[in-house]
């Protein structure tokens, strides 16, 4: 293996690097359009949450994964075509340029498509089962009270399911990396022996009899070399960005160059370890396949040989180029990255159920309690109860907060009146109820404003207009903003007060959510971009990110220019917004860059516990 690489390495380089353009510009894009003609066919632009979980659960939505699933592996397949061929043809002991290769590739792309169609479906058939199984528990287990209630509290049938589930789903993988070992040389034989994709897998299954173990450790131990070397070269530029940008605070133009060459190593770090990982796999597999008894039908290709064009040879004159340019990329990314920070922040506040982190959640504790901590807005939850009054709670029943075995829908409230929902949290809250909408709005008017996040758990009757009719008749039309995970929810208040701000809680997304129909986003931090929350800006939607508990991610937020901090903790939002504003901006960058490349940074210590 290791004389095999050594002897085509810049082919195998040059190749990578080749078809991964060739991806970007053609066919990734095709993939795209692919999976947004799939999402047109569900009446959406863009697909969020809710829907996008029903979608998948479309015969459409299940058939869109498929196809997609089958286009991007195939690209995939078709790289490691490019590259196997290279590394055949060094084990050999003769060249075979990256032009060939992808001629090669190209000339195998039907089969190719055709064998990944083929493992993509028998994968599915394979884990249908245990998927089922899994289902399957989790409505039989977990189901008689909302999900809230199992993740927060974890009664012992949580731990049975889980652990049930658990071995179910490692059952899976395990069955699924097995099929996945077995067919390891089913590219091989397509690519090298003109097996017809329909044969490949029972003849990889064949080929690979007695050998399987081997197969699986050298699996193994490249997936494990390649998480450290990826690890330990994110470590070391983060360690040396930390190093480094502090020194050279003195001077802008200095500071511009120095985290443009730690954002450029960074860059040139991630590239070579994505590309030293994708060759050595195919270099691996190559050898796999010829220790497991190559097929006298064994042929590469009648394209010529020939060396690559392609050198690496390095002058005087090049050096100093490549140098030059080096230091204009740093000083540009450098000066582009310190320039996207504000400096100034404008992010508000927004109490998660109320000061959820010291009180019992969608209280009117809780709502007292976001005030003391001067939040902008409070962010409670609604739904109707029995008699169609509007009552603020999250989950479907009462069983997290007061272990009351009583479905919201089945009570009046009264009733709920009746129910202890604070001493959970605290023997000081016993007092506590589920507090009706009007009372909230009634203990916020001139306070603080509130966002109101729509439930749904298909019992409401007539949701958006009750809660429209209470806030109108409290006067705080303008002291009030609605969002939903339920697109239909927010279109529906959009129809109805049509200059009202609503919003859409997103955790997940297909399509480009900064085009959905809604006037501000919610979204989890995995989807709060620096890019994403510039495109929503662009087209005039606020961003509002949560549930953020942590200063470090709270300031990387406000970095980024969100309009909105949800939080559990409003105090500890306000004393971020206070320490930023005495950071300078080289620590505002330090920040922000550690962040990027995967390492918390070191703060003071946290004025009070999350």
């Amino acid at each position: 293996m290791i004389r095999s690489f050594r002897w085509c390495w810049k082919s195998l380089a040059w190749a990578d690097i080749v078809f991964k353009i060739i991806t970007f510009v053609l066919l990734a894009p095709l993939v795209g359009l692919l999976f947004r003609l799939f999402v047109a066919l569900s009446g959406r632009t863009v697909l969020a949450d809710v829907d996008l979980a029903c979608f998948f659960l479309h015969p459409i939505g299940w058939s869109c994964f498929v196809v997609v699933a089958v286009a991007a592996l195939g690209i995939l397949a078709l790289e490691q075509s490019a590259l196997m061929s290279i590394a055949s043809a060094a084990h050999e002991g003769r060249p075979f340029n990256p032009r060939q290769a992808l001629h090669f590739s190209f000339q195998k792309a039907r089969s190719v498509l055709c064998l990944t169609g083929r493992m993509v479906g028998r994968l599915q058939l394979i884990a249908a089962p245990f998927l089922a199984v899994g289902g399957g528990l989790y409505v039989a287990l977990l189901t008689e009270h909302d999900i809230n209630y199992y993740l927060v509290k974890k009664p012992p049938v949580f731990w049975v399911a889980a652990s049930a589930i658990g071995c179910v789903l490692a059952a899976m993988i395990a069955v699924l990396a097995r099929s996945i070992i077995v067919w390891s040389l089913a590219l091989p034989l397509v690519l090298f022996e003109d097996v017809p994709a329909r044969d490949a897998l029972r003849r990889s299954s064949e080929r690979t009899m007695g050998g399987r173990k081997k197969l699986g450790l050298w699996f193994v131990a490249w997936f494990v070399a390649s998480f450290l070397v990826s690890s330990l070269g994110a470590g070391l530029v983060a360690w040396l960005g930390r190093l480094v940008i502090p020194l050279a605070s003195g001077s802008l133009w200095m500071l511009c160059l120095t985290v443009g060459a730690v954002l450029l190593s960074w860059a040139v770090v991630h590239f070579v370890i994505t590309l030293l990982s994708t060759t050595t796999f195919a270099v691996l597999l190559v050898n796999l396949y010829l220790s497991n008894g190559r097929s006298e039908a064994f042929a590469l290709s009648e394209l010529e040989y020939g060396r690559s064009s392609l050198v690496f040879g390095l002058s005087r004159p090049r050096v100093v180029t490549l140098s030059a340019c080096t230091l204009l990329a740093s000083a540009l990314i450098g000066f582009v990255a310190i320039h996207s920070i504000d400096l100034e922040d404008h992010t508000q506040v927004t109490a998660h159920r109320g000061a959820s982190g010291k009180a019992p959640e969608n209280t009117l504790a809780a709502v007292r309690q976001a005030i003391d901590d001067k939040a902008d807005w409070v962010e409670i939850d609604v739904q109707e109860c029995k008699d169609g009054v509007v009552i603020v709670a999250h989950d479907r029943d009462l069983k997290k907060v007061s272990g009351a075995d009583l479905e919201i829908r089945d009570v009046t409230a009264d009733e709920l009146r009746l129910i202890d929902i604070g001493s959970y949290f605290d023997p000081k809250f016993k007092d506590e109820r589920v507090p009706t909408l009007a009372e909230v709005l009634q203990t916020c008017k001139g306070k603080v404003k509130v966002n109101i996040e729509l439930k749904y758990y298909g019992h409401d009757e007539n949701l958006e207009q009750r809660v429209i009719d209470l806030v109108e008749s409290h006067g705080m039309e303008s002291d009030v903003v609605f969002m939903s995970l339920k697109a239909d929810g927010i279109h529906k208040v959009k129809k109805l007060r049509p200059t009202w701000t609503v919003g859409l809680l997103s955790a997940v997304a297909a399509g480009d959510l900064t085009r959905a129909e809604a006037d501000f986003l919610a979204v989890s931090v995995r989807l709060a971009t620096a890019s994403f929350i510039r495109s929503a800006h662009r087209r005039g939607k606020g961003v509002y990110v949560w549930t953020v508990n942590d200063k470090a991610t709270m300031s990387i937020m406000m970095g980024r220019g969100v309009d909105g901090i949800i939080t559990d903790h409003p105090a500890l939002a306000r004393a971020v917004l206070a320490e930023r504003a005495e950071l300078s901006p080289v620590e505002r960058l330090l920040v922000e860059l550690a962040f990027f490349l995967g390492v918390a940074p070191n703060g003071p210590p946290d004025t009070e516990r999350p």
